[in-house]
């Protein structure tokens, strides 16, 4: 194989990979639509569906939010009857969240096709072929997870700058 036939097949699965990332989020949002939720509650659903019950500090950080945002995600899914807080049963001081069986109905009328694709897709790699997807997949995920926490902390440190700056003082607005 020429090094030209292989940049050429690296570019292409680059942009796959890109337009399957627009793909599944344009999905994702008509499914949380469907649902009557918005994407960052939605991102909360897949995680806890994935890890199962979760503290709520440890759900914020995996969902990228604070522990303010993360409080104001839950009420929002308890009420719409998807999620709901339950006592930790090793530690009773501790709060879990969980997923109601309700979302298990609700998201396999979505993703059931999803489930099917991925059997045919299994039947026809070798599991040399998926060691190596699952390599790329997870260099590119953990990269966009270590970039994600970067820009965010970029981020925090901007606003808290600038709310700085407008309040015309270095150490923020005055009390007196």
């Amino acid at each position: 194989m020429t090094s030209r036939h292989k940049r050429d097949l690296f570019e292409e699965l680059v942009a796959e990979v890109r337009r399957s990332q627009v793909a599944t989020d344009r999905f994702d949002d008509s499914v949380a639509d469907a649902l009557g939720i918005n994407r960052t509650d939605m991102r909360c659903l897949d995680i806890l569906e994935r890890e199962g019950p979760l503290p709520a500090g440890r759900l914020a950080e995996s969902a990228g939010l604070s522990t303010g945002a993360m409080t104001t995600a839950l009420d929002r899914l308890e009420a719409a009857g998807y999620a709901h807080r339950v006592r930790d049963g090793v530690d009773r001081r501790r709060v879990l969240v969980e997923i109601t069986p309700k979302v298990a109905k609700l998201t396999m009328r979505y993703y059931a096709e999803h489930a099917a694709m991925g059997a045919s897709l299994y039947d026809r790699y070798t599991a040399a072929e998926l060691e190596l997807l699952v390599e790329f997949v997870r260099r590119g995920r953990e990269f966009n997870e270590r970039r994600a926490a970067e820009v965010e902390e970029e981020n925090r440190t901007r606003i808290t700058s600038d709310r700085r700056r407008s309040s015309g003082s270095p150490e923020g607005p005055s009390k007196g």
